[in-house]
């Protein structure tokens, strides 16, 4: 039996955090929106974007762009922004090439998801992709991690790892649902992951030196 990655999206395999700003920017500019649209684009949707979102955007201000095309111009500018790191494509890789079903559990919509994993080839480099959207769950319920798990044929979590930046979701999550945890940060905040390290590269590394071992 294969052990279990779970791999978090926004801010661990890809860079979503950093390219955010940059993308409302441009999206507003293209479309030719004034400040008072990217202002309250930023605030509302920095955690995350759905297309409702764009609903409310579009009522907020009188827009005359369509919802459908709003949304689908995001979706694209957001898949074009974000970039996964060579070494964690390559790593993704090794892992699947040894002991390990690779899994990405990521909260957000299955469009803007599927489109970021699509555009930087991780999509090539997992075994699958459980989306909050698409099976309505969300992380930190243990539902999804089940979920996941269940895609892949695998029997129980115990003895598979979570790795994502959040602290909530991916750390307090993946353990309430029996799983290991390495956490993407500085670790200041004391949160009790069984790994603390900085990058998803860093992580996979880790992950790779336990082959052979007892997890």
């Amino acid at each position: 039996m294969k052990r279990l990655a779970f791999f978090d999206l926004d801010d661990t395999l890809v860079d979503r955090g950093q390219v955010f700003g940059e993308c409302v920017r441009r999206f507003c500019s293209d479309l030719g929106f004034g400040e008072d649209v990217e202002q309250w684009f930023l605030g509302a949707m920095y955690e995350r974007a759905y297309r409702s979102d764009f609903e409310k955007l579009r009522e907020r201000f009188s827009l005359t762009v369509p919802v459908g095309e709003l949304w689908q111009r995001y979706c694209r500018g957001m898949a074009d922004a974000v970039t996964c790191t060579p070494a964690v494509l390559s790593g993704l890789e090794r892992l699947r090439s040894t002991e390990w079903s690779v899994v990405v559990v990521t909260n957000g919509a299955g469009d803007i998801q599927r489109a970021k994993l699509a555009r930087t080839g991780i999509d090539k480099r997992v075994d699958a992709v459980c989306i909050s959207e698409e099976v309505g769950l969300r992380k930190p319920d243990v539902g999804i991690f089940r979920e996941a798990a269940r895609i892949v044929g695998a029997d129980s979590l115990p003895g598979g790892w979570m790795v994502g930046d959040s602290a909530q979701n991916d750390v307090a999550g993946g353990r309430a649902a029996g799983l290991r945890t390495i956490w993407l940060s500085d670790g200041s905040d004391g949160v009790e992951a069984d790994h603390v390290v900085s990058n998803a590269a860093e992580a996979i590394e880790l992950l790779l030196g336990l082959e052979g071992a007892h997890a």
